[in-house]
């Protein structure tokens, strides 16, 4: 067995207390024992077909157990596990396979090894070449542990490789934080995994098994409710939460307060707001604020938050084996005391760089000029400021990659898809600060062939892109309007493409010939988007965000009863159209 901090806990925890409850999704469950029993015969499936380390094992299941005792299978196979998430558009999910796995872990009912009870089985089926190894060779810190994929510039997810021995230090860093008595009370320890492995942040909450926590699956937000996940709370009784500040105002806005059992929040991803940190430290909880990019191992800071007085975001200060620099430039130069830095971080968190893409690995890994022969840096491409108790606070970026909703996003990626249709001369994608939230945007220029439509563009960018990754708002425009130094001039796109604002009285003199679902669903709508929106306005010139379509969605199933897709409705566009898709369905 592959011996990783993690496993070998996880089997002295099994060893000393079998019976001790370990995860739990839906209605199935496992204790330690079981969970390691389970882990082990998946981990055969594996070996029996020649899985081992440097292999990268792509995990394509749905929401449930099953995807965590996949990931603990595949790293006690000494291999990389790739979680691709099965609401990917096929192309996208197409690519990454062809470009990264070796092997793919999917389920299956007829002849399957048994996972996660009430969930289907596991197979493995093999899509590269196998790879020549020493019979039963087990893994190192320096092989890869996970390849988690980020937004890219060329339009093509990138993934980025991680080893085991970053994978460790972060392990056992989280390990001796949740054991301390002034963070966690004593007591059991019940963690909430509310995200998608294929968002490395999830890895938080599945990595405190190493501390003998019970690792409680949320439902699926895109099929369920926040109140699914405040039920799912307060049902087993989570002591632990971990997600986006998003995350958290989602639940708080559905009507969620802490309650005693929550005793410890983690909390990054993007900048964090005072009032969240308000709420949860009035409420008795203790809040670790955690920053990182997926290439330092899901964290590099941290720390903890006991007020809101704060001014910049905090991020709190460098994690242990971490090594945090500040330069003044991208050239190195050494930065000016009490300005913002340009933010590198070194040591043992940096990730081992993007598979199969030497030239951007060169280009974000650079030498670390102050540290050992063939110690690297990653140049986060952040702002930060140091702070005189050895913590930092986030100022912002300085490319073209930003934070909506807690998930990374390369604009450059959008503008290289949108370039592919055939009606498109020319894109550009930002995002737009004038409103409460931010709301992405992209604006093109069509060529004269074809279908340029907005609506055909739209189309196209939801079949290549993630929901995440799909602007709230999409323009066509006659030009792009450039700077002085020939630049596109994204102040003055800000300026003319603004969210819809819709005149009150009108929307309202438009209610009167509405049926109850289309009344009931324009209400939902409004209230989302708080926006005195009419039944005929495309939801995306409202400026609705991906997190605001699950809200949506979330409600019309408890409120009508109907699941819809996310993919239909954004092919819907207003309130009408989504009815009518309703009526339907119904």
């Amino acid at each position: 067995m592959t011996a990783t901090f993690l496993l070998e806990r996880v089997s002295d925890i099994a060893a000393r207390d079998p019976r001790r409850a370990a995860l739990r999704a839906g209605e199935g469950s496992l204790d330690y024992g079981d969970l390691l029993s389970t882990v082990r015969g998946v981990s055969d499936l594996l070996l029996a077909q020649g899985v081992g380390p440097e292999d990268v094992v792509a995990t394509v299941l749905p929401r449930g157990g099953n995807p965590v005792v996949a990931v603990l299978a595949i790293w006690m196979a000494g291999a990389a596990y790739l979680p691709v998430d099965k609401n990917w558009p096929e192309r996208r999910r197409e690519l990454v396979l062809a470009e990264s796995a070796t092997f793919v872990l999917e389920p299956a009912d007829a002849g399957a090894t048994p996972g996660m009870p009430g969930e289907s089985g596991l197979r493995v089926r093999r899509l590269g070449e196998a790879r020549t190894r020493a019979h039963g060779a087990s893994a190192t810190e320096r092989n890869l542990a996970y390849a988690i994929c980020t937004s890219g510039s060329t339009g093509v997810p990138q993934p980025v490789g991680v080893e085991y021995g970053a994978l460790d230090n972060y392990t056992k860093y989280l390990h001796d934080l949740v054991t301390q008595p002034g963070v966690h009370r004593e007591g059991d320890q019940r963690v909430l995994l509310s995200a998608d492995l294929s968002f490395d942040a999830s890895l938080r909450p599945v990595l405190l098994l190493a501390a003998g926590a019970e690792l409680v699956v949320a439902p699926d937000l895109t099929e369920g409710s926040w109140q699914d996940h405040i039920d799912c709370i307060a049902e087993h009784k989570v002591t632990v939460l971990s997600g986006v500040p998003s995350w958290y105002s989602g639940l708080l806005g559905a009507g969620y307060l802490p309650d005693s059992n929550v005793r410890l929040g983690f909390i990054g991803g993007e900048a964090v707001p005072n009032n969240l940190v308000r709420t949860l430290v009035a409420n008795g909880c203790t809040v670790m604020v955690q920053y990182g990019p997926t290439e330092t191992t899901v964290a590099a800071t941290g720390g903890r938050l006991d007020n809101d007085e704060f001014v910049e975001a905090p991020i709190g200060a460098a994690l242990p084996g971490v090594h945090v620099q500040l330069y003044g430039n991208a050239d190195l130069d050494p930065a000016v005391d009490g300005e913002p830095a340009h933010l590198y971080v070194g040591g043992a968190g940096v990730a081992r760089g993007y598979l199969n893409n030497p030239r951007l690995t060169a280009e974000r890994f650079v030498p670390n000029p102050s540290g050992p022969p063939g110690s690297r840096l990653f140049r986060t491409g952040d702002l930060v400021k140091p702070s005189s108790n050895g913590a930092y606070s986030f100022l912002g970026r300085l490319d073209d990659q930003v934070k909506v909703n807690g998930r990374r996003i390369e604009l450059t990626e959008i503008s290289t898809v949108l370039n592919r249709h055939p009606a498109v001369a020319q894109s550009v994608a930002f995002v737009h600060r004038d409103a409460p939230n931010p709301i992405l945007v992209a604006c093109y220029v069509g060529n004269g062939d074809g279908d340029g439509s907005e609506a055909s563009v739209r189309d196209h960018l939801v079949s290549e892109l993630p929901a995440y990754e799909v602007p709230a708002i999409l323009r066509r425009v006659e030009s792009l309007p450039v700077t002085e130094r020939g630049k596109v001039d994204v102040s003055a796109l800000a300026t003319l493409v603004k969210p819809a604002e819709t005149d009150a009285p009108d929307a309202e003199d438009d209610d009167a010939g509405l049926s109850d679902v289309e009344r009931r669903v324009i209400t939902i709508v409004r209230t989302t988007l708080d926006s005195h929106c009419s039944i005929d306005d495309d939801f995306f010139t409202l400026g609705l965000s991906s997190l605001d379509s699950l809200n949506i969605l979330a409600q019309i199933r408890e409120e009508l009863g109907v699941r819809v897709r996310l993919r239909d409705f954004f092919q819907a566009r207003n309130t009408r159209n989504l009815c009518k898709l309703i009526r339907v369905v119904h």
